[in-house]
């Protein structure tokens, strides 16, 4: 497909299902916590699993759902509108997801949310919970200097594994990263990778702008090393749709589903389309 990289200029990575796998973190966050939200926020009986891997890469197909906090706050909502204390009866099946997903407009979830659910759990209540899950109580002090309000568990970042095995340096063009993560989440995936020594000028987190599928990290990551070629690797509708909206560039994703888009070059993982790139051996 690509003989090499030397027609571009910069290499943009998303973190998640990209540069890091998170099978076992974010997705369990989300499962964990709706049972822990639907137990202890809203006094019902959690008598299913409730959310699956399928209602998870189903709310990947949709730009709306970047942040993976907003999965869990969404699926809560829709399911405590519902008149009773199983869970199993009030989340929605993952046919009924997509059908919901089909009629969201747009990519601004919560402006969805609150018309479509008065009575939704706060959005920062749901955000906090997944925040403590996602940490555990050992490093959410450490990052945060107090302890965390709901729990107290392990963290389930530790489940996570790198998907590249070289270092940033090592790549021959200049290295950015954009992602949906908040700088302390980024930091430790970046302890993971080896890569604490990327400049921070070079890293584009939900701290910093509009989320994706807004382009603004493209942008921005772009403009501070002089790219005006950049190859942008994602693996979310989200990320297509914020480097279409970029307009410049090469998009490639990574991963084993194809997005349904024939301009789109398609790769199971990073290692495979970097050694297609010739950026690596």
């Amino acid at each position: 497909m690509y003989k090499s990289a030397q027609n571009y200029d910069a290499l943009i990575f998303d973190m998640d299902g990209v540069l890091i796998d998170t099978t076992y973190s974010y997705p369990m966050v989300i499962r964990i916590g709706v049972q822990w939200s639907w137990r202890y926020l809203l006094g019902r009986d959690v008598d299913c699993t409730a959310f699956s891997y399928d209602h998870f890469y189903a709310s990947k197909t949709h730009p709306a759902f970047n942040d993976d906090y907003d999965i869990a706050w969404a699926l809560l909502s829709i399911a405590a509108s519902k008149k009773t204390k199983s869970l199993k009866e009030a989340f929605p099946t993952i046919e009924q997801w997509k059908e919901i997903l089909r009629s969201i407009q747009g990519d601004e979830v919560i402006s969805w949310v609150y018309a479509n659910f008065q009575q939704s759990i706060p959005r920062e209540v749901v955000r906090q919970l997944c925040e403590e899950i996602y940490f555990g109580r050992d490093e959410y002090i450490a990052m945060n200097g107090k302890s965390p309000i709901y729990y107290s568990g392990r963290g389930l970042w530790r489940r996570e594994k790198p998907m590249v095995g070289n270092h940033w340096r090592d790549l021959h063009l200049p290295v950015c990263i954009f992602t949906g993560r908040p700088w302390k989440e980024c930091l430790l995936g970046l302890r993971l990778l080896g890569w604490e020594d990327m400049p921070r000028e070079r890293i584009f987190t939900l701290d910093d702008g509009m989320p994706k599928p807004s382009p603004e990290g493209l942008i921005m990551l772009s403009t501070r090393v002089n790219a005006i070629n950049p190859i942008i690797f994602g693996d979310t509708k989200s990320d297509l749709e914020a480097a279409r909206r970029y307009g410049k560039g090469k998009f490639i994703h990574i991963g084993i589903s194809k997005l349904p888009d024939e301009l789109t070059a398609n790769f199971e993982d990073v290692k495979s389309a970097l050694r297609e790139l010739g950026l690596v051996s």
